[in-house]
């Protein structure tokens, strides 16, 4: 069900165990093969395709298109709030689905650099609110919940995990949107930085955090392989997310509530 098709008097006898999704994404540099607005129509598309496969199990919400970008300001084309900002809004949304009745919020993420600023927002809103307390706050990037799925020799690339602008992103905007895509115009790099404690590219080889602004990592905005992109690919990451995510919807529909234990 979409949120933003029903009328109020729908939305308020609709029952409240139900999972509300909420896409977020944002509108930021891609390098020079893919447009701005890829996080936006990836995770719309993952969402939307979850909601008809679910049907009347789960309640959508348009996307979140703006996100916390400002890692990519100096790249044209990135529109963004701050992360502080960002958090603030996040728990104004939140606010208005619990005060809605709703007690299962799964916040799906197509945009890497909102993850921390949710979870701070989601981290802050529990501490000081009782109804936030009282709820299941679920967050998630896309490519986590559907991480077994997409494993590199499951879809067919090299490339160890999702990046930006990558094989994956690329491989699935061939599928979505092949007339927003420019292979001609992607080029090869290499990592700026690969020690025994930091690389640039693979976050599951990281033993320490680095905080630099996107343009120090990439002349081009771009991480990862996406030369070796492909439709086929694009597919198969398709399929995996989606049915993963339901997956995950319909056990969390399932989950007991959680009482206060204190003595």
């Amino acid at each position: 069900m979409l949120w933003h098709e029903k009328k109020w008097p729908e939305i308020e006898n609709l029952s409240k165990d139900l999972p509300v999704i909420i896409p977020l994404a944002a509108c930021e540099q891609h390098g020079h093969h893919l447009p701005v607005f890829v996080d936006a129509i990836q995770v719309t598309e993952i969402a939307e395709q979850v909601e008809q496969k679910m049907a009347d199990q789960v309640l959508l919400l348009p996307t979140f298109w703006l996100g916390s970008s400002h890692h990519h300001k100096d790249f044209p084309g990135t529109i963004s709030l701050s992360p502080l900002l960002y958090a603030q809004v996040i728990q104004d949304i939140t606010r208005s689905v619990l005060g809605a009745g709703f007690r299962r919020i799964f916040f799906l993420n197509g945009h890497g650099g909102n993850r921390v600023p949710v979870a701070n927002a989601l981290t802050d809103l529990i501490a000081t609110d009782d109804q936030a307390d009282d709820a299941y706050l679920v967050l998630a990037n896309w490519w986590e919940v559907g991480g077994e799925s997409i494993r590199p020799e499951k879809v067919g690339v090299e490339q160890p995990i999702v990046s930006h602008s990558c094989a994956y992103e690329t491989s699935l905007m061939l599928v979505l949107r092949p007339d927003l895509v420019d292979m001609d115009k992607v080029n090869d790099h290499t990592p700026v930085l690969n020690n025994d404690w930091f690389h640039s590219e693979d976050t599951s080889s990281q033993r320490v955090s680095v905080f630099r602004r996107f343009h120090r990592l990439s002349a081009t905005g771009v991480l990862g392989s996406p030369q070796e992109a492909r439709s086929e690919a694009g597919q198969k990451i398709l399929k995996g997310v989606v049915d993963d995510v339901a997956a995950f919807l319909q056990d969390f529909s399932t989950w007991p509530e959680l009482p206060s234990l204190k003595p």
